[in-house]
């Protein structure tokens, strides 16, 4: 089994993501929620692990913006989402949404890379590994 991922991995490029949770409860933690996520939307990161931030998607406004051009387009979605999602140069994708049934907020982090063999997915798995901790630590989480 892992050898048809690698295959496929060969192929059309390696990713890795993880998903991260901070709980906050209680009323102060749902405010400190709301903050997070109006922080996010209103200074969204210039870069993330040394890679620009180049496209910036925003499900509650359904809003797409190009960083590089200020090109904002409107999503075509059927309905809205308090979900943002950050895009970097290095295809780097960041999302965060709040929880809508738990006192908590979930970053979802996904990284890129090529892999040219089978032999180097293990040490792809811990540069993709390293490179996730270092965008957690950036974003406080």
């Amino acid at each position: 089994m892992i050898s048809m991922l690698q295959d496929i991995y060969m192929k059309y490029g390696y990713s890795r993501e993880k998903g991260i949770a901070l709980v906050r409860k209680g009323k102060s933690g749902a405010e400190e929620i709301l903050a997070l996520m109006k922080q996010f939307r209103e200074e969204p990161p210039k870069a993330i692990a040394g890679s620009k931030v180049i496209i910036v998607k925003d499900y509650q406004n359904l809003t797409q913006t190009n960083t590089v051009t200020g090109e904002v387009t409107k999503l075509d979605m059927p309905a809205t989402s308090n979900v943002l999602q950050y895009f970097t140069e290095d295809e780097t994708k960041v999302s965060v949404r709040p929880s809508g049934t738990e006192p908590k907020i979930k970053f979802y982090i996904e990284v890129r890379d090529t892999m040219k063999n089978k032999e180097e997915y293990h040490a792809l798995e811990t540069k993709a590994d390293a490179k996730i901790a270092t965008i957690a630590k950036e974003l406080g989480i």
